[in-house]
């Protein structure tokens, strides 16, 4: 019987291992990050699944420091999606039907970090997710196949996340089966491509001097799992996790809170921008753990129409 191994830090491990278990081509290994990186974007441990499925289980920081190697060295493939180092030898060669990975981009496009952000900034319309056979270059590898999705002005990342999330585990389960019985044909990647950098935490700063849509978008570009745009007043770091555009109107300095939005849902505020106008909804304190409607800061007497986000 044909076995591999499969390694991932993000949140469609679980589902996914509950699928292919379900199938009947259960991994027989799962790697994953230890508790002590779980403040990574979109992190979820893998312990609970291994446990309920009884499936041995590896939690690593390094997955090229050699114990992964040791373990998946006698296996027929490696599966690994959603990890944050690339796979170096020889662990990228330790299994005769080589090693495969998921990539949220269109390949050869959007090649590197931070890609679910960086496609909502692009303002992207449709995008796919590209399965492949890794080597030693940064998401270079032959395609395996490739699903498509659609992204709407309306979708913040987290909404884009669920998406990827169903098509991950849908193309897992579709082609694990066949790769193990030697079915599947792929093909080189297209010439040309684009590379995207990495994103850090604080590269989501709000620069209010812009257009709100570009705001908008920076705003559900960085939703959860990613750290989320921020602001800042009197020297208190804001993050905003929501917010809606009113593409019109302006006028005054960018960052001024205008008036409070009152809402049966999510209250909010008003803020001008470079031009037109962003409902600030959903923010959080730096240092706090509960997030609250804008609108409630108001209440508080913690921001106040007149106040200038951004200093």
């Amino acid at each position: 019987m044909k076995t591999f191994a499969f390694a991932t830090g993000m949140e469609f491990a679980a589902p996914a291992v509950d699928v292919l278990v379900a199938q009947g081509t259960a991994p027989s290994l799962l790697i994953g990050y230890p508790p002590k990186l779980q403040h990574r974007s979109g992190y979820a441990p893998l312990r609970e699944v291994s446990e309920k499925h009884g499936i041995p289980l590896l939690e690593t920081a390094d997955i090229n420091d050699g114990q992964a190697y040791e373990l998946v060295k006698d296996m027929d493939l490696f599966v690994i999606a959603g990890w944050s180092q690339l796979v170096r030898e020889p662990l990228l060669s330790a299994c005769p039907l080589g090693s495969i990975g998921l990539h949220p981009t269109r390949l050869p496009e959007g090649r590197g970090r931070a890609a679910l952000p960086w496609t909502i900034i692009k303002r992207l319309e449709t995008s796919a997710v590209s399965l492949f056979f890794l080597d030693e270059g940064a998401d270079t590898g032959d395609l395996i196949a490739q699903r498509e999705f659609t992204i709407s002005r309306r979708d913040d990342v987290t909404a884009v996340y669920r998406k990827v999330t169903e098509i991950n585990v849908d193309l897992l389960a579709t082609y694990i089966p066949l790769l193990l019985q030697g079915r599947v044909v792929a093909r080189a990647q297209g010439p040309g491509g684009s590379w995207w950098e990495k994103r850090r935490p604080e590269d989501g700063l709000i620069d209010w001097a812009r257009p709100a849509p570009e705001l908008y978008d920076w705003v559900r570009a960085l939703a959860a799992p990613y750290p989320g745009a921020f602001t800042s007043l009197s020297g208190r770091r804001l993050y905003v996790h929501s917010a809606d555009l009113i593409d019109h109107g302006g006028g005054e300095p960018p960052g001024t809170v205008l008036a409070p939005v009152w809402s049966t849902g999510v209250g909010g505020v008003l803020v001008a921008c470079g031009s037109g106008l962003l409902v600030v909804r959903e923010v959080q304190w730096e240092g706090e753990e509960r997030r609250r409607d804008a609108l409630e800061l108001v209440e508080a007497g913690e921001l106040a129409a007149g106040a200038c986000l951004g200093t």
